[in-house]
């Protein structure tokens, strides 16, 4: 019963999140990159985006990696620029991001999405995903990822398929996580209980039940 009532209160609430989230960007003149995307685009979501790029100015990464690029990308590298200027720091030695995605496609269209101020320090990268099985999960994970070590990971590809849920990128990428280190998991629910099972350290896990997303930060 709970669940009847909470069901579309969780999803008013995420109506508002979203516009609430690109109010705040549109005002700052953050999302006037969506204009140029081609129809077929993801129409960016104003509280998933909203709430990425102030986790990035508090949380101030070096190096932020992507799994699945898009509108995020644009909003990561303007945070990382923003995070520069605040410092008092060249813009054109602020943090980086590389994002990785599994269409050839997307990638290209956000390349041609990133504002020329931004495109400095954003690597965007087309990498195919590969089938991976471990057991009873199944699922997929990019044939290569980026070198360096992340502060920041945000999960949101590759794509996945019914009978394949779960992405096993951050299995190989846990040893480059140092202290002070954050993944944000876009949905992807079977991704994140795999991830809870079998992650090595310990971390402190958040989810937000209205932008559907869920936070590891690493303890330690």
């Amino acid at each position: 019963m709970a669940w009847i009532v909470a069901g579309p209160l969780l999803g008013l609430a995420r109506r508002l999140a979203n516009a609430h989230g690109a109010w705040r960007l549109r005002r700052l003149g953050y999302l006037d990159f969506a204009s140029s995307r081609p129809s077929g685009a993801l129409a960016p979501q104003g509280g998933d985006l909203w709430f990425l790029y102030n986790l990035v100015r508090q949380r101030k990464p070096r190096l932020i990696m992507e799994l699945g690029s898009g509108c995020s990308t644009v909003i990561f590298a303007q945070a990382l620029h923003d995070n520069a200027k605040d410092a008092g720091e060249d813009p054109d030695n602020a943090g980086r991001i590389i994002s990785f995605d599994g269409m050839a496609e997307w990638a290209e269209v956000t390349r041609a999405s990133v504002p020329a101020h931004l495109a400095p320090f954003c690597e965007i990268q087309y990498v195919s995903a590969v089938e991976e099985d471990r057991g009873s999960d199944l699922g997929f994970r990019y044939q290569r990822l980026p070198e360096g070590v992340p502060d920041f990971l945000y999960v949101d590809g590759p794509a996945l398929l019914p009978e394949r849920k779960i992405c096993f990128d951050a299995m190989y990428l846990q040893e480059r996580f140092q202290p002070g280190f954050t993944m944000v998991v876009d949905g992807r629910h079977d991704t994140v209980r795999f991830l809870r099972r079998h992650l090595s350290e310990k971390y402190r896990v958040s989810r937000n039940l209205v932008l559907h997303n869920t936070r590891f930060d690493l303890l330690g």
